[in-house]
């Protein structure tokens, strides 16, 4: 099993940081490549800009320590997937880790590069304002 955790600084306190992670539905705003996040019943059904749709169940959302963690179960295959999210107050900024545990680990490459340029666009939404690239809101702002 393959295990690497990506992270990032972002220059907001970790409550605003975690307004955005914690909300399963706003994962499009900041994922690049993504479209659409809608979540019914614990299960989060993301859009692809390539046209294609991701299954993941919500394994939990700890508002208290600001912890996400899913699992994808769909389409894509794997014996085992966990990631999780951690956002943690460091002065007056935030750290966020995003972690990926992977069995088959053939993936392990795009998915590193997946949630690290996720990270960035995390960063960038919470600190300007920008959605990242494929996302476009609903009302077209």
């Amino acid at each position: 099993m393959a295990e690497f955790t990506n992270e990032i600084l972002i220059d907001a306190p970790a409550r605003e940081v975690w307004a955005v992670v914690g909300a399963a539905e706003r994962q499009a705003e900041w994922f690049p490549g993504m479209v659409s996040s809608t979540v019914e019943d614990g299960i989060r059904t993301i859009g692809t800009a390539a046209g294609g749709f991701l299954l993941e169940k919500i394994l939990s959302v700890d508002h208290e320590q600001m912890r996400f963690e899913y699992t994808i179960t769909g389409p894509l295959q794997f014996e085992h997937h966990l990631g999780s999210l951690q956002v943690e107050s460091e002065g007056g900024s935030s750290r966020v880790s995003y972690r990926q545990e992977i069995r088959p680990e053939a993936l392990t490459y795009a998915l590193r590069a997946a949630t690290g340029d996720a990270l960035f666009g995390l960063k960038d939404l919470v600190e300007t304002g920008t959605y990242s690239r494929g996302f476009q809101p609903a009302n077209g702002g």
